[in-house]
C-alpha cells in the first residue's frame, strides 16, 4: 500500500526532512528529541540538545551530534520522523538503533569496537586520514544481532587523526580517531 501524500511529486523526500528538521529546530526548547523509524524496521532516537547539525549529500542525511558521532543514512530508508517534548532530565529510547562504542580513544595500538545490533547485518570498517585517503579497510563480515567485540590492529597506522566509519547495509556511523 502506497502511503497519501499531498504534495506535488517533483518534491524530494530529502526537502521535506530537511524541513521537518529545520521545523523542529527551531521550536521552543521542550522540544527535546528526535525519532526515526526505518524500513527495516528499526529506530533510533536522539536528544536535539545533543546534535550539531544535519546535513545532506543527494539523497543520504547525516547527523553530526555534539560527540563528534556522525550518523548517515539514505533518506529512501526514512519511513518516518518526530520530535517528542519529553523534559530536559529524560533519558529517549535507541530502540533497536545501533549502539558502538570505539574505544581507547586516543588509542597507541589497537581499537577496540564494541557493536551491539539490533538485526543481523553485513559491517565494514574503513580508516580514513584527515586528507580522505583510505588508510585500513576490513570486513567484519555478516554478524548475527547481538553484541560483539572486535579488536583493530594499528601497528602499521601513523600517528595522527583519522575518521573510522563504520557501516552496515542502512546505516554508518563516523567517529574521529586519534592514534599516538
Amino acid at each position: 500500500m502506497k502511503p497519501i501524500c499531498f504534495l506535488k511529486p517533483d518534491i524530494k523526500l530529502k526537502h521535506l526532512l530537511l524541513f521537518g528538521v529545520v521545523f523542529l529546530f527551531s521550536m521552543s526548547i521542550k522540544a527535546q528529541s528526535i525519532n526515526f523509524n526505518f524500513s527495516d524496521g528499526t529506530n533510533a532516537s536522539y536528544n536535539v540538545t545533543e546534535v550539531e547539525k544535519i546535513t545532506f549529500t543527494d539523497d543520504v542525511m547525516n547527523l553530526h551530534l555534539l560527540n563528534g558521532n556522525i550518523y548517515t543514512w539514505n533518506v529512501s530508508i526514512i519511513n518516518k520522523y518526530s520530535y517528542d517534548n519529553n523534559s530536559l532530565n529524560t533519558e529517549l529510547p535507541t530502540n533497536n538503533a545501533w549502539q558502538v562504542f570505539v574505544y581507547p580513544n586516543p588509542t597507541n595500538s589497537s581499537l577496540n569496537i564494541k557493536i551491539n545490533l539490533p538485526k543481523d547485518d553485513d559491517i565494514q570498517l574503513h580508516l580514513f586520514d584527515i586528507q580522505g585517503k583510505l588508510v585500513l579497510e576490513k570486513s567484519l563480515g555478516k554478524m548475527n544481532s547481538g553484541e560483539f567485540l572486535e579488536t583493530i590492529d594499528l601497528t602499521n597506522v601513523s600517528p595522527g587523526t583519522y575518521i573510522c566509519k563504520i557501516s552496515g547495509y542502512h546505516y554508518s556511523l563516523t567517529k574521529k580517531i586519534i592514534k599516538q
